[in-house]
């Protein structure tokens, strides 16, 4: 028996290496997402969103914006009302446990 990472209900997915329940999946991906970008930032591949202003405003920007969930760094910096504003990102099609590795972007 598994258990998801995230809400640690038993897993019903015929995937013997799925980590998160089929309701949590989309979360799982939000989160592999911003914590690539995070490590992005850390690493000096991305400067700090609170660098730029925002792109829909104008305000100073506060925080990344994905958009599409599959590619985690292609992101747009925007202050919190913006992002709020801007709603919810395509969810991730592929499985969580797959999720690609990023190089530095030229």
């Amino acid at each position: 028996m598994r258990l998801c990472r995230y809400c640690k209900q038993e897993i019903e997915r015929p995937c013997t290496n799925a980590e998160y329940c089929f309701e949590c999946h989309d979360y799982a991906g939000q989160r592999l997402a911003i914590q690539a970008v995070n490590a992005a930032v850390r690493k000096g591949l991305l400067p700090r969103a609170d660098t730029f202003d925002c792109i829909d405003c104008g305000k100073p920007a506060r925080e990344y914006d994905h958009r599409d969930y599959n590619k985690p760094l292609e992101v747009q910096p925007v202050c919190r009302g913006c992002n709020k504003r801007r709603g919810g990102a395509i969810p991730v099609r592929v499985p969580v446990f797959r999720w690609p590795t990023f190089e530095r972007v030229a």
